[in-house]
């Protein structure tokens, strides 16, 4: 499972919210095709949006309690794990994190 799958499976299986067919690889295509996001601050259940390039991420992963994101390294092109990895870690790799949240309808 790619990172952005994490995202949308979190959504379904927590939320119960359908977050639409999106681009298996493309984080960035699928973050601005899923409409309703707002930035906010640090929170558990918060969508991180991370490695940024030309102001578009390139990874993403769920804010969990105690700090702890979920998140996964796989792509078509290879089968990754979903791990949970303490924010501050994450961040020394990934440069900065923005949080979001999907705004209610």
């Amino acid at each position: 499972m790619d990172c952005f799958g994490v995202i949308v499976l979190y959504f379904r299986e927590v939320h119960g919210v359908e977050l639409g067919a999106v681009p298996q690889t493309d984080i960035a295509t699928g973050f601005m095709q899923a409409s309703g996001w707002e930035e906010c601050s640090e929170q558990a259940g918060a969508t991180c949006f991370m490695s940024w390039r030309d102001g578009s991420p390139t990874h993403c992963g769920i804010l969990m309690p105690r700090r702890m994101v979920l998140h996964s390294d796989g792509d078509v092109d290879r089968p990754g794990s979903v791990r949970l990895t303490r924010i501050a870690a994450l961040s020394r790799v990934v440069g900065e994190i923005k949080f979001y949240r999907r705004a209610p309808c």
